[in-house]
């Protein structure tokens, strides 16, 4: 008596509309990790994002220039503050520099304490520049249709699933 192995007559076939939902969710899920590049924010922002970032960090700037004046109304003897104002009003580059020369003649004390005033003015315009990009590029992210990227997602999930039934039925005979 001979045995043989019998075979299932039913292929392992995928179903195609749960291929297609799972390529509509795949592509969803890309509507949000595709990056979002600058002509695509331009053009959600009608080519104002470098005007917002621009605006963003003066306004940054005047509000830090206007409390270290507060500040300096309550302190007036208060040197580094002084100094800072000045080199951070600096509208031309002969004032920069006259701000750069009093800042270099004063104590190292002082000089030391205007260099971390001047460091954190940079730190928040630089924070500012940053979230207004990162708010941007969400805001543009949100306003991108859906069908760009459920239906392409869903048209690839369909062909996978298909081509996959196909070959596993050649691969059964």
């Amino acid at each position: 008596m001979q045995v043989s192995v019998i075979k299932t007559t039913e292929p392992k076939n995928v179903s195609i509309p749960a291929a297609m939902a799972v390529g509509g969710a795949v592509g969803l899920g890309l509507r949000y990790a595709i990056p979002v590049y600058k002509p695509e924010m331009d053009y959600f922002v009608f080519n104002k994002s470098d005007v917002m970032k621009e605006d963003n960090v003066k306004a940054v700037k005047k509000n830090v220039i206007e409390k270290a004046q507060d500040l300096l109304k309550k302190d007036k003897d208060n040197e580094a503050l002084k100094l800072f104002i000045k080199r951070a009003k600096a509208k031309t580059s002969q004032q920069l520099k006259a701000a750069k020369a009093a800042i270099n003649k004063a104590p190292q004390e002082v000089q030391t304490k205007v260099e971390l005033m001047v460091d954190d003015l940079a730190a928040q315009m630089k924070a500012s520049k940053n979230i207004t990009i990162a708010n941007i590029k969400n805001a543009a992210k949100q306003a991108r249709p859906y069908t760009h990227f459920i239906l392409p997602g869903a048209a690839l999930g369909a062909l996978v699933g298909y081509a996959y039934n196909v070959v596993g039925t050649i691969n059964e005979d």
